[in-house]
């Protein structure tokens, strides 16, 4: 029967729809399942009874309903099935009681003919067409009372009192069960229909964090060196930047230190790659141990580093610097089992003294570095103004 019904549930579903759309549609097709076995119950009752005319009307709705689903089966028309099942539940149930002799004989069958409003109002997207249901309703009740008289006198019902109770009982009870199972079946799709959105939250959680994460990692690959992790030549000339901003404010000195390794060639050569990307990572690392937080070391080419030191009063500091620096790659970078030995050449240039760009601080450092080499290398060498 689950299965039956979920698959009753689907006739007119599209893939297109929404969810508010499928939670309509499903539960306006299961309306006439719901109503279809308590009438087919009483259409057996009216004909062994021998009151055909009675018999007609819920048998009349049983096939409209089977033809309306079958239709919508076949061309997926859901608003036709949905405005032929409202006026079937709306009008139905009044043409009964007035063939069963007005209020007094039939009134019991007016249960059904709320399901019409209640229905609009629960599955509509325009609260309008609820009231539009509602007030028809009003306007067959209406009717119904001009009417009722007449049909008290013309009509003679044959339902014995007793089963005229019992009936009252019925449709309210199948009635109310009706409804029970319409509200249920709502609250079960939006409960589902809410889990999905749960997942679908869940998967777009993870969806941002997978981005979010790719973005850092497209930012770190844009500033930061892949082999050292140390800022790349770009990300060190806005850094470097910003320190001349400060420097100029605070009326400080920014040295700029040009690295190139000595006798690291000759262990690329003989050790390969791998061995040269390790000794790099060894020496990044060391040269960023000697520094300050506020200061910056950077990769900016093969075997090729830039160090920027902000907020100095004395260059003196500069150099007891660039010797620790010296000293500290000078200690032996081990791989696998083998003991490397690089040395490194520094040429040292100031902000403002030598230049006010970071093209011309870095020109004037690399200068300084090759007088070095010149002259015996690992060691440094201040830039001079010739």
């Amino acid at each position: 029967m689950k299965k039956f019904i979920d698959k009753l549930s689907k006739i007119g579903i599209l893939s297109s729809d929404t969810e508010d759309e499928i939670l309509k549609k499903s539960a306006l097709t299961l309306l006439p399942f719901y109503v279809s076995i308590p009438a087919l119950i009483w259409s057996l009752v009216y004909l062994y009874l021998g009151n055909i005319d009675a018999f007609y009307v819920p048998t009349f709705y049983i096939i409209i309903s089977l033809f309306s689903i079958l239709y919508l089966y076949k061309t997926k028309e859901f608003i036709h099935f949905e405005v032929v099942q409202l006026l079937l539940i709306l009008i139905l149930p009044f043409a009964l009681m007035w063939i069963l002799g007005g209020f007094m004989a039939g009134g019991f069958v007016m249960i059904w003919a709320f399901y019409a409003p209640i229905a609009a109002i629960m599955y509509s997207e325009n609260i309008k067409v609820g009231v539009k249901w509602f007030f028809l309703f009003l306007v067959l009740l209406f009717i119904s009372m001009i009417i009722d008289s007449t049909l008290t006198e013309n009509i003679h019902n044959n339902l014995p009192i007793i089963l005229l109770n019992l009936f009252i009982f019925l449709n309210i009870g199948a009635g109310l069960g009706g409804m029970f199972f319409l509200i249920s079946q709502f609250l079960k799709n939006i409960k589902k229909i809410s889990q999905e959105l749960e997942k679908d939250k869940e998967i777009l959680y993870e969806l941002t964090n997978d981005l979010r994460s790719a973005n850092q990692e497209l930012e770190r690959i844009a500033t930061n060196d892949v082999v050292t992790d140390l800022p790349n030549r770009v990300y060190f000339q806005d850094i470097v930047y910003d320190m001349f901003h400060r420097a100029k404010v605070d009326e400080k000195i920014v040295a700029i230190m040009f690295l190139d390794l000595d006798g690291f060639k000759t262990i690329n050569d003989t050790l390969g790659h791998e061995a040269g990307d390790h000794i790099l990572k060894i020496v990044g690392s060391r040269l960023k141990s000697v520094l300050r937080d506020s200061d910056t070391v950077a990769r900016v080419g093969g075997d090729e580093f830039a160090i920027a030191i902000g907020n100095i009063s004395d260059v003196e500091h500069v150099k007891k610097i660039a010797k620790t620096l010296i000293k500290e790659v000078n200690e032996f970078c081990p791989y696998k089992d083998e003991k490397c030995h690089v040395g490194v050449s520094i040429g040292i240039s100031f902000y403002p003294e030598h230049g006010d760009s970071i093209e011309e601080l870095m020109k004037r450092a690399d200068k300084a570095m090759y007088d070095i080499k010149r002259l015996g290398k690992n060691n440094y060498s201040i830039y001079h103004i010739d």
